[in-house]
């Protein structure tokens, strides 16, 4: 009730600096309880820091920008006045509102600078709706932003923007070695103008894909005869650690645990082939794939721990290039899905792999 009444008193004094002090008690207020708040509260706090905000300098603003940018029920009325606001006031909200829709998105992508743009391109999850739009204004930051952003959906037609642009960008051409979701004929594009590291890992991604990935990997370990011999070197000790899980002198977890420290992705691949059944190349490609829901069926399926599942999803963060809030994310696909959910879709996978053999 102080609070209130302090509230109160400062809403009768017009000056700067009791208008910032209002703005940041009723912000304070607003996220103390926002989850408790019924509709009618919620429109009614947005209808009061919309008109603050407007009373306050961009500085201040920028301020409760910030703070009120990830508000779980925050109207979209009240993010979208920021949004449409300076850079800095819009850039935390654009980057981390959960209640913007797209229409938004692409309205603001379209009608406000580059700036606005980069900050849109840096959210977690982009449809490819927003990213067509992004990527059509051809501005290199953004394109660059969007390409490393491993939660951005990118339409065929998009990507062939990307690989034009990615002619006389040699970020961006680095970037796009990193897509394993490009169609194969831009990959085919691109692939030429990239160096040879960048080729090889392009190639392993998207070979992931059509059970291929080992020959490609070989390939990357013949750059050098001494990668060569300690791959196989690496590839003899991981079949020891399967005969020992096997004769239960190791630890299941524990060796995957080990295996991702050291960014073994292929010999990951080995050991969950040989524990599920799973073609290695399938496995391989469960790992490398943005979208984590194969690898949380895998590892939830062998009934593996909660440290090995986030030792990978880690492991996947770097070396996919995705962000940190990816490794929480498939850690929370795992904690949601049973076991016994997990082994039929387990089964279902190679019972259609099996006819797809079978076919062909």
């Amino acid at each position: 009730m102080d609070m209130i009444e302090d509230l109160v008193a400062l809403s009768h004094d017009p000056s700067p600096d009791k208008r910032r002090q209002l703005l940041r008690g009723v912000a304070d207020m607003f996220l103390d309880d926002i989850e408790t708040y019924t509709d009618r509260s919620l429109v009614l706090f947005t209808d009061v820091l919309t008109d603050l905000l407007k009373q306050v300098d961009e500085t201040t603003r920028a301020e409760i920008a910030e703070r009120l940018s990830d508000a779980p029920n925050a109207g979209e009325a009240l993010h979208l006045f920021l949004a449409y606001d300076d850079p800095d006031v819009a850039g935390p909200v654009l980057r981390n509102s959960r209640v913007l829709s797209d229409e938004a998105l692409v309205d603001i992508a379209e009608t406000k600078g580059q700036a606005h743009r980069l900050a849109i391109a840096m959210r977690d999850h982009l449809t490819e709706t927003v990213t067509d739009t992004l990527i059509s204004k051809g501005e290199s930051p953004v394109l660059k932003a969007v390409t490393n952003n491993y939660g951005a959906a990118i339409s065929d037609n998009s990507f062939m923007k990307l690989a034009d642009h990615a002619r006389s960008d040699d970020g961006l051409l680095d970037a796009m070695s990193y897509r394993a979701d490009m169609p194969r004929q831009v990959a085919d594009n691109v692939l030429s103008l990239m160096p040879e590291d960048a080729r090889i890992r392009l190639g392993a991604l998207l070979a992931a894909d059509r059970d291929a990935v080992r020959p490609l990997m070989e390939k990357a370990a013949d750059l050098t005869k001494r990668k060569k011999m300690g791959r196989a070197l690496e590839r003899l000790e991981t079949k020891g650690l399967i005969r020992q899980i096997r004769d239960h002198e190791m630890n299941f977890d524990e060796v995957l645990l080990w295996l991702a420290d050291r960014d073994r992705i292929l010999d990951l691949a080995l050991v969950l082939s040989e524990f599920s059944k799973v073609d290695e190349a399938l496995a391989t490609g469960a790992i490398l794939k943005v979208n984590a829901a194969p690898v949380v069926i895998l590892l939830r399926s062998l009934d593996v721990g909660e440290e090995a599942v986030k030792s990978l999803a880690n492991l996947r963060c770097r070396r996919l290039n995705l962000p940190r809030t990816m490794a929480d994310h498939m850690l929370d696909r795992w904690a949601e899905l049973d076991e016994a959910t997990a082994q039929r879709a387990l089964r279902f996978t190679l019972a259609r792999k099996s006819a797809q053999l079978d076919a062909a």
